[in-house]
């Protein structure tokens, strides 16, 4: 039987995820969960029309609630997403669903609201592409803080300052409500590192832990908490002397972020004169803003699911504006376009679940099979190459055999001829590449290597397909590591691939992140890595302030481990000196 931590006031040690870095300490906050009630009731035909105006007053309460959220707001981010949630409320297609289960079918309003909500959350619930699943926490809040108006029910989130709040999941809207309560930091049970409230907390610089099965101690209210968004790691009572600890990193993570962000206008150069490039890893346009304060030089995987997700049919106008604003944002700098990569996707028909989707319908595997869809996709982004000749690039996922390369390049051709036939210009030197994330590609590296104009390397998956380890398993999440040397074999063998045609190589997955690694493939050779804008600062001054046989060394001791475990300890104990000789 578990004992709360109340009962025993032993420190606990709780880790997750690191999602958004720095520490935070203060009294736990235990978000409550506020979900409303609904039944399939019936009204009279006669209230019809009268609970119909009752739902048209609890949406312009809910609207005025976000426009005074977005008044006293200082952040783009937060005006963003704001403005998509008012969106939402303000799709007449979802409030003709409403108005129609009312006055045609005298459902009860939160019924009526409750159900057509759910169609929409049905179909991102229905997709196994993670970016849909992350979305779906936004809108599950629209719905039922909708219905908490109409039964006037909402309930005041009277938070204690320097609380750190443990929540299930948290919505963007909650969360910028939260911030203006001035909390220290938030952990959640679920939730990924590309969730609205992730980039939030990121914005907001307030640390954030992800993944984290807290509920399991039973976490009482008020109880002193530390939380270390950089490493992942909770305590619950700790001890007085990790609380002094915590306090002195504090200060010094502020001092550090002060001295890191300076690093962003400095050449990306080792302190032996070698040069390499960092570029941004995007898929909002809240991100842009960044790619020039903190130091990116373009982008180096720009995700597209979420703006073809929300463009009717797919639309080739809507995807060429979102494209054409990301562009110019990137200020002339490279800008590599990954195409849609979403699996097993119910968003674009009753395909039915799928028993293990991440070995599914995915990424180019799905597009092959939705050939309109490849078409206008490519036609969008040939037709803004051809606004920004040379800035651009193309890049195919989830490739596992050359004939989806040769699939691809034919696309591409018919699409040319096509454009070419209608008299709309485009960059016919458009360079196309792959993602190398399938170990199948991985070991034919030198064949692929021949048709393609780039490789970049997607970590995340290359490592749970590499050790058949499900990042998403709490079971197993502990074997999911990155750092295995198998892992690093495969790499060298990509880079190898690529080297026998000449052709560049890149990182773009979340190992690129960590200053160790990044390091490390300086060291293999692969001087062009890509993360998410936030990570660039920190990773950029280590790098300048390292030389490249010092990287050469450390990839070569990484290289030649056997276990996992010395692998981590090598990287560790670098990243340790390294930073103490910085820090003298």
């Amino acid at each position: 039987m578990n004992k709360s931590i109340k009962e025993t006031e032993k420190t606990v040690r709780l880790t997750g995820n690191p999602a958004s870095g720095g520490i935070g300490m203060g009294p736990a906050w235990i978000m409550p969960e506020s979900k409303a009630s609904v039944k399939p009731e019936k009204i009279d035909k006669s209230k019809a029309e009268s609970e119909l105006d009752r739902v048209q007053k609890a949406v312009g309460d809910v609207l005025d609630g976000f426009e005074k959220l977005k008044s006293g707001s200082e952040g783009d981010e937060i005006n963003q997403i704001l403005d998509a949630q008012i969106e939402v409320l303000k799709d007449p297609q979802l409030m003709e669903e409403i108005r129609s289960k009312i006055i045609e079918k005298y459902f009860g309003p939160s019924y009526a609201i409750f159900e057509s909500f759910n169609k929409y959350i049905e179909l991102l619930d229905g997709t196994n592409a993670e970016w849909a699943k992350e979305r779906m926490v936004d809108i599950v809040s629209i719905r039922d803080e909708l219905m908490q108006t109409l039964q006037s029910r909402n309930y005041d989130m009277l938070v204690e300052k320097s609380s750190i709040v443990f929540a299930d999941e948290i919505s963007a809207t909650d969360l910028i409500k939260l911030s203006s309560m001035d909390i220290s930091g938030i952990v959640m049970h679920k939730g990924g590192l590309t969730s609205h409230a992730v980039i939030l907390a990121q914005s907001l610089d307030l640390p954030c832990v992800v993944g984290v099965d807290w509920q399991r101690v039973k976490v009482q209210q008020k109880a002193p908490v530390l939380l270390d968004g950089d490493s992942g790691e909770i305590f619950i009572h700790p001890s007085e002397e990790k609380r002094e600890n915590f306090i002195e990193r504090q200060q010094l993570h502020k001092e550090k972020k002060s001295k890191v962000l300076e690093w962003a206008e400095k050449p990306a150069e080792t302190n032996c004169g070698s040069s390499f490039t960092i570029r941004a890893n995007i898929e909002f346009e809240n991100e842009l803003a960044r790619l020039k304060t903190h130091g990116a030089k373009g982008i180096g995987l720009l995700r597209t699911e979420s703006c073809l997700f929300q463009s009717t049919n797919f639309d080739v106008e809507a995807q060429m504006k979102f494209y054409r604003t990301v562009v110019e944002k990137a200020d002339g700098e490279s800008v590599t376009i990954r195409l849609f990569d979403a699996g097993g996707d119910k968003l674009l028909e009753d395909h039915g679940n799928e028993s293990n989707p991440f070995l599914g319908w995915r990424g180019i595997r799905m597009l092959l099979d939705k050939p309109e869809m490849l078409h206008h996709q490519i036609e969008a982004i040939l037709r803004i190459s051809g606004e920004f000749p040379g800035q651009l690039k193309l890049m195919v996922p989830m490739v596992s055999r050359i004939e989806e390369i040769e699939s691809v390049h034919q696309t591409v051709e018919n699409v040319k001829q096509t454009l070419k036939e209608k008299g709309i210009s485009f960059d016919d030197d458009l360079p196309i590449g792959i993602m190398i994330e399938v170990p199948g590609i991985a070991l034919m590296a030198s064949e692929a290597a021949e048709i393609v104009d780039f490789f970049s390397i997607g970590t995340n998956d290359l490592t749970q397909y590499t050790l058949a380890v499900d990042r998403g398993n709490e079971h197993i999440s502990g074997l999911y590591t990155s750092t295995h040397p198998a892992v690093w074999r495969l790499i060298k063998m990509v880079k190898e691939g690529a080297d026998t045609q000449g052709i560049p190589v890149s990182v773009c997955g979340e190992m690129a992140a960590r200053p160790e690694l990044a390091a490390c493939f300086l060291g293999m050779g692969i001087n062009e890595i890509s993360m998410t804008t936030n990570s660039i600062p920190s990773v950029k001054s280590v790098l300048c302030r390292s030389s490249l046989r010092e990287m050469q060394k450390l990839a070569e001791h990484v290289l030649g481990s056997t276990h996992v475990k010395k692998a981590d300890e090598l990287l560790k104990e670098w990243l340790h000196e390294k930073t103490e000789s910085l820090n003298r």
